[in-house]
């Protein structure tokens, strides 16, 4: 389950007794802020239940670079090259999330620019990420940031003025000041962390940064000296201890041309720039001659453990019609070398190989994602096992008007291949092109299946309201039907809202939602309706 999952338990098995003792240190603190959680909790049929007041995590070993490592690409809008203009496409984003999470896609990384998130210092533009990370979230989809790229004005001895997604910006190189590093970090972990939006546990420092193209010294032509990038790796430890229990820290994806020699590099590091501490996972990318390459990955670290996860994966060669016994069998493959993670990239067809959608490129063009023929073929290796049902909404009805904190009932749903763990239950205000998407719900609330009570099953018409017992057709002992009943604790302000429910299952998938609701919340104060006179 989840808490087996967390930082302290990629670490036990490394390095010297001492190391285990700082690392322990570390996990201890977290199991001793949670511990009280778990107290008196009865315990689910397949094991340990999962923290009560939290989503259940995705286990799956199945990701995606769902969008591709463009700003352009990540966050489609109407007009996107060679400007950002026009509003981002959000039909298109909870679209492209939807059909992955059909697919089997569970985590999904994405493109995270400094330099486009910053582009000012101390001038933050969250909005592209925010509806991301919600929109993924909504689907059990957990979110991967890969952080890199640095702006104009933090990048050493740069200050150009030109857009961080023109070709010619600076984005390549180290800041000149750490603490700007340390800044942009902690707002970042902050908002989507386990203090924030409680979104993002898994914090990706960088991309291939074994490759000029995304990491460049200009005072390492050679690009050996990994100081630099090791600092960056303990910043961003720091910020996220701080801002997100639990999370973790993965090294940025390296490439299968330099990227073993500079992670060797980095694994000898002593001192101030020795990370061995400060990591928890390691990430990089293969898309041939699979074993040969994370083999000399793995030769890389040496004598060092850590879980290991593939963050862009493919074949060189294959086609969308690539049997699902050869994709199989891939999996298989980089199971064996101790992958748990992949993220298959890209997810449409490229040149990289095939993608559970059609070749779309420049994906900047708005247009809607087309399954290809490898997108059954994925989801048979991804996604064989079932979700449970859509819950049956009881109250309010449809069209409904509520005081400022209305009550929230429903029918549990029948499970699918995994027991039930709870529940998914958003409201929103907001809209796009006049259809409700949740991507920026005023309440997104996990509602524990514990919460569950039974009540008689109320029945209408003449029989349930008949004086006489010999008309009555309700038997002595009426049947129960499972009821979810859910009162948020703030208080919403007048207006016109959407609801819907979705059950989660243990192992952190979320099933379909409901079909929407609106809901008109009209305030604390009585309502009164227009006497008719006849």
């Amino acid at each position: 389950m989840w808490w087996i999952d967390s930082p302290g338990a990629s670490r036990f098995s490394r390095a010297s007794p001492f190391t285990e003792a700082m690392k322990l240190k570390r996990v201890l603190l977290s199991i001793l802020c949670l511990s009280f959680l778990f107290v008196s909790r009865p315990l689910l049929a397949s094991g340990p239940p999962p923290d009560p007041l939290r989503q259940p995590r995705s286990q799956s070993p199945y990701g995606m670079d769902i969008m591709g490592p463009g700003w352009q690409w990540t966050f489609p809008r109407e007009e996107a090259w060679p400007r950002l203009e026009g509003d981002i496409r959000v039909d298109l984003l909870d679209e492209v999330f939807r059909k992955s999470w059909a697919a089997g896609v569970r985590s999904a990384r994405i493109s995270t620019w400094w330099c486009m998130l910053e582009p000012e210092r101390d001038n933050y533009v969250w909005e592209d990420l925010d509806y991301a990370f919600q929109l993924a979230h909504n689907y059990g989809i957990d979110p991967v940031p890969e952080i890199y790229y640095t702006p104009d004005w933090a990048a050493i001895g740069t200050d150009i003025n030109v857009e961080c997604i023109d070709s010619d910006y600076p984005r390549n190189l180290p800041p000149s000041n750490l603490d700007d590093w340390s800044d942009f970090m902690a707002e970042l972990v902050a908002r989507y962390g386990a203090y924030g939006k409680d979104q993002v546990h898994d914090w990706e420092i960088w991309n291939e940064p074994d490759l000029f193209e995304f990491w460049y010294v200009p005072w390492d032509p050679e690009n050996a000296n990994v100081d630099m990038y090791a600092l960056m790796v303990k910043r961003a430890r720091k910020e996220i201890d701080q801002h997100d229990i639990g999370g973790r820290l993965l090294l940025g994806g390296f490439s299968d041309i330099y990227g073993p020699d500079f992670l060797r590099r980095l694994m000898a590091l002593r001192g101030p720039y020795d990370i061995r501490e400060d990591v928890d996972i390691v990430t990089f990318h293969v898309f041939s001659d699979h074993i040969g390459k994370i083999t000399k990955l793995k030769n890389a670290l040496g004598d060092n453990e850590f879980e290991l996860w593939v963050t862009e994966l493919n074949s060189w060669g294959w086609t969308e019609d690539v049997s699902p016994q050869k994709l199989a069998d891939l999996f298989e493959l980089i199971a064996e070398q101790g992958i748990v993670r992949s993220f298959w990239f890209k997810s449409w067809t490229t040149d990289w190989g095939p993608g559970i959608f059609v070749n779309q490129d420049p994906l900047w063009v708005p247009k809607p994602f087309t399954p290809s023929l490898f997108y059954n073929t994925f989801k048979q290796q991804a996604f064989p096992y079932e979700t449970p049902e859509a819950p049956r909404l009881q109250q309010p009805v449809d069209a409904a008007m509520s005081s400022s904190q209305p009550t929230f009932v429903w029918e549990r749903p029948a499970a699918g291949s995994f027991p039930i763990a709870g529940y998914k239950l958003q409201m929103d205000n907001s809209l796009f092109r006049g259809k409700p998407y949740f991507h920026s719900p005023e309440l997104d609330v996990w509602v524990p299946a514990s919460m569950i009570h039974f009540l008689p099953l109320q029945l209408g018409g003449a029989q349930a309201t008949s004086s006489s017992p010999a008309h009555s057709s309700i038997p002595a002992s009426p049947p129960s039907t499972p009821i979810v009943s859910y009162q948020p604790e703030q208080s919403f302000p007048p207006g016109l809202y959407y609801w819907r429910v979705a059950a989660v299952d243990v192992e952190g998938n979320v099933g379909p939602y409901s079909p929407v609701r609106t809901l008109s919340i009209v305030g604390d104060e009585q309502v009164f309706l227009p006497t008719i006179l006849r």
